[in-house]
């Protein structure tokens, strides 16, 4: 599922006005059943920054995605080549408003195929604690800039312990299949991540 469904968003994320896209899917997903971000998606699409489903912190995360989408869409061709790392991609991405380690680990996993998304549903599947990886506020920027970097390293080797970014995609697939029945299989709800993205014109 996630060798094809995941390089296809890849693939077809190739510009900064796709990653928009992407980035909006995350934001949605946030505290929202998987069944229904398609319905959210089309609803943004329709009425952009006006849509009701974009509330609070959402509409914060997607004004600036939107407003940085260049910049941001350069820092995954940079990762994507190889001249920089992961965890610049993440430091990147958890700038939106809104975005935490595991969402910001979810928007790697789409558009570059690596990091995760240690959402609700794989706490619990791997009893893990959130609160260590939640970044604290500290006064100096040297601090700071230390906690968000010691964060992003341990949320990324959780993700790697907990068999890496194909695995976890594959296996919240599955998870959530077995949970929520109006899925039709594991294929459905991976395939979800993509056919979610796209409109009418793809």
């Amino acid at each position: 599922m996630f060798k094809q469904d995941q390089a296809r968003i890849e693939r077809w994320c190739k510009n900064p006005d796709k990653l928009l896209t992407v980035g909006t899917m995350v934001l949605l997903s946030i505290r929202m059943q998987w069944t229904g971000v398609g319905t959210q998606m089309e609803s943004v699409r329709k009425l952009g920054v006006d849509s009701p489903c974009l509330w609070g912190f959402k509409r914060a995360g997607y004004e600036y995605l939107r407003d940085n989408r260049r910049r941001l869409y350069k820092s995954v061709r940079q990762c994507r080549n190889g001249e920089t790392y992961l965890d610049d991609l993440m430091r990147d991405f958890l700038k939106v408003p809104g975005l935490g380690m595991a969402k910001a680990g979810f928007l790697c996993q789409l558009v570059v195929g690596d990091g995760g998304c240690l959402d609700m549903h794989n706490v619990e599947r791997f009893d893990l604690n959130p609160g260590v990886w939640f970044i604290r506020k500290r006064t100096a920027m040297a601090e700071q800039v230390a906690e968000v970097d010691n964060k992003i390293n341990l949320y990324l080797h959780l993700c790697q312990l907990c068999g890496g970014s194909e695995a976890l995609w594959d296996d919240w697939c599955n998870h959530l299949n077995d949970r929520v029945s109006t899925f039709e299989g594991a294929e459905d709800v991976s395939r979800r991540h993509y056919s979610y993205l796209l409109d009418s014109e793809d």
